[in-house]
């Protein structure tokens, strides 16, 4: 089993992704675990650009959106499979959906939630101004559709790319694990129909 989780900022995600996790018992991988994975190996300093902190820059998002080509992930996209072939896991971030959507034991979700939800989360959860969370929430969305579009070659929060998509404003963290679960099994019913 294995659960990719792409998620706008500020939407939880990520924090549903580690509660997800726990509650499966299976290993959780976000953009610093695997990171700290990379590092292990010989390959690090070819893998180094897919873990660093904005690998993307703004004049790098401008070129991505005008002519991505998808051909800029091949060593990390494999160690991305590697990890995933080892052991069930959430993998949240890092084009996950993308890079093991051949892969039949995958299920990916897209979480999101309404601008001003997220806006009045991050501004809450940091301690900031709205406008400073503002700020942040328009530039790390950008900066994830960036990401995504120039390793994937595919929109980041297009529907097409996920399994199943989740507003957390509506159900709240833990109504999107037990979603999430639920599908999942749903899911493996089916397949095995």
């Amino acid at each position: 089993m294995i659960i990719t989780i792409g998620r706008e900022f500020g939407s939880c995600g990520h924090i549903i992704g580690k509660k997800l996790a726990q509650r499966l018992g299976i290993k959780y991988y976000d953009k610093e675990s695997m990171a700290a994975e990379a590092k292990k190996s010989d390959k690090y300093e070819e893998l180094k650009a897919f873990y660093e902190e904005e690998p993307v820059n703004s004049l790098l998002y401008v070129i991505a959106l005008d002519s991505g080509s998808g051909k800029h992930g091949e060593v990390p996209f494999e160690f991305i499979r590697q990890l995933a072939a080892k052991e069930d896991c959430v993998i949240v971030g890092r084009c996950g959906n993308y890079i093991l959507r051949d892969n039949p034991d995958m299920t990916s979700v897209f979480v999101h939630a309404p601008q001003e939800y997220r806006i009045q989360k991050t501004a809450e959860d940091r301690n900031i101004s709205m406008t400073k969370a503002q700020r942040l929430v328009e530039k790390e969305d950008k900066a994830r559709a960036g990401f995504h579009k120039y390793y994937a070659d595919e929109i980041w929060n297009c529907t097409d790319g996920y399994h199943l998509t989740i507003d957390s404003s509506v159900v709240g963290i833990d109504g999107a694990v037990d979603l999430i679960m639920d599908f999942v099994d749903r899911k493996e019913t089916m397949r095995r129909k």
